[in-house]
């Protein structure tokens, strides 16, 4: 990581540590748009600080530590299509820069839903199916859409005819993500980004983009956990003495701090590759081996941090549960666990390394 990304991190984490858990939309996205995060990213050429995605990274796994209920991935997301785009989307750009939502589905198609299909050419072309897991709709103008074929992809005004958005029931109560219906869903008062090759070559890279975001936010959040459950052993007495001096529960503690550096390390180790060129083969991969396995670690982080914080462990005045219903989340947003290990199996066993 340069220098200016470790310090836009630590700038980030400065503005965090008294926003809250889970910080709330309200008064961490206006602050964010204040500070030009949403800017940090965009090339320097359309009047961004030309951090590139490595920021988007930076800036979620900060933003992970809060449980911040922000739409910032799929913001991300529909920023790094237009910037794709050049001086063309100059204008988009500036608007979903300067407060504006726009957001984009966080999970794959589900099996059993209809998947999205495009008609027609241009800006007359209309998107038909189901989006799964969009955060944020309430706040957003636009959504970022692409059909199942890769033919196009296209931003959408949410507030036309033929788009119909209902929210979706999670347990993760942080993290409130909708369903939006589309029925010949115009570009018409959208953009339309990419077609073709392009557009094959644009989704790559956005889904790309999409699961080192979440890789960021689970190890933003494992890493807080770890920190509030140490704090806990640190304060609380059994049998006249702070819980941290039993042996067993610093070896537990260790044992996830280990978890959690391995994570990290593979996390960091792929962030410039991946981010350097987010469409190639080779960053697809990395990124799937660290969405992988960030979501795996804060699964078991959050579970074990859990038994370690006794009965409160559950308890609506501790956060513990919102962290743990985050981490079952993030598991299945993106590509679902399952597929990737599949994935990372079957990459390995070809592999000549093996």
């Amino acid at each position: 990581m340069n220098e200016f990304l470790q310090e836009l991190q630590s700038s980030a984490r400065q503005v965090m540590q008294d926003a809250g858990t889970p910080a709330k939309h309200g008064a961490t996205w206006p602050l964010m748009v204040e500070l030009g995060w949403l800017l940090a990213p965009v090339p320097e050429s359309l009047e961004g600080l030309g951090l590139g995605p490595e920021a988007v990274c930076v800036l979620q796994q900060e933003l992970g530590r809060n449980l911040a209920e922000v739409p910032f991935i799929s913001a991300s997301l529909a920023l790094d299509a237009l910037c794709q785009g050049g001086a063309d989307n100059a204008d988009w750009i500036a608007r979903f820069t300067c407060g504006d939502i726009a957001t984009a589905a966080l999970v794959d198609t589900q099996p059993g839903r209809q998947p999205i299909s495009v008609a027609g050419v241009g800006e007359q072309a209309t998107f038909s199916g189901q989006l799964d897991g969009v955060p944020g709709t309430e706040h957003a103008s636009h959504v970022l859409v692409w059909d199942e074929q890769q033919t196009a992809v296209a931003l959408l005004a949410l507030d036309q005819g033929g788009i119909e958005t209902q929210a979706q029931t999670s347990w993760d109560a942080t993290q409130g993500i909708s369903r939006i219906n589309l029925q010949q869903a115009t570009v018409e008062g959208g953009a339309l980004l990419a077609q073709g090759e392009a557009a094959q070559d644009l989704i790559a890279r956005l889904l790309n983009l999409r699961d080192m975001a979440l890789a960021a936010d689970a190890l933003g959040g494992a890493a807080a956990l770890l920190e509030l459950t140490v704090e806990h052993l640190q304060t609380r007495q059994q049998f006249g003495r702070p819980l941290a001096l039993f042996q067993s529960l610093k070896h537990r503690c260790a044992d996830l701090k280990t978890d959690i550096a391995a994570a990290e390390a593979l996390f960091n180790s792929t962030l410039s590759q991946a981010c350097g060129d987010l469409g190639s083969a080779d960053a697809i991969f990395a990124g799937q081996k660290a969405k992988s396995l960030a979501c795996a670690t804060y699964d078991w982080v959050a579970e074990e941090s859990l038994q370690l914080h006794g009965g409160i462990g559950m308890a609506s005045e501790y956060p513990c549960h919102l962290f743990l219903k985050r981490s079952m989340l993030s598991r299945h947003l993106g590509t679902g666990s399952g597929d990737y290990l599949l994935t990372i199996a079957e990459q390995f066993l070809a592999s000549d390394e093996v």
